[in-house]
């Protein structure tokens, strides 16, 4: 009997690895090797430090001394993450290709890995734009703009990569 055809997403379920339709807090904490216990002193240990944040900077106010060197916590950029999670996928991609699925390979990986890159940096558009912008609605030519501005730039980069590998 012929084995079915799985898509990425159906794949990371059976794996169960992280969902591939959203992102969430806990996927973060997740790739970042954060425990949930971790999770819940961070939330007590922000809180405390916007506390002692305010009384620091009503202190500073009053006083013309230089101010203190804060705590040094790590905070991870997102480029940051987006290196770390890559450098997961590449194991995952490797896993992906040496399943038993012949339609498993590490293009059809890829393509739906660029799929999916494109699909949330389409929602962080959306949903950064109505942060920023509050109720003003996204107008689908303000979209059309940014997303096909995106478009270039990945295949500008594309081809800069393209260029790089023939050169060699």
């Amino acid at each position: 009997m012929a084995k079915p055809i799985l898509s990425f997403e159906e794949y990371a379920a059976n794996k169960k690895l992280a969902s591939t339709d959203t992102i969430t807090e806990t996927d973060d904490d997740k790739v970042l090797g954060i425990s949930d216990e971790d999770s819940e002193s961070e939330e007590h240990e922000k809180i405390e430090g916007e506390e002692e944040e305010k009384e620091e900077d009503a202190e500073e106010a009053e006083s013309e001394e230089e101010p203190e060197e804060s705590e040094d916590k790590e905070v991870l950029t997102v480029s940051a993450r987006l290196i770390e999670g890559y450098e997961s996928a590449i194991k995952e991609a490797c896993d992906y290709d040496a399943d038993d699925y012949p339609d498993h390979t590490l293009e059809s990986y890829l393509k739906e890995n660029a799929a999916l890159i494109a699909t949330l940096a389409a929602s962080t558009l959306e949903q950064a734009h109505a942060e920023i912008k509050g109720e003003e609605e996204l107008t689908i030519e303000t979209y059309d703009a940014i997303l096909n501005g995106m478009k270039e730039s990945y295949n500008k980069k594309i081809d800069e990569l393209k260029d790089v590998w023939s050169a060699k």
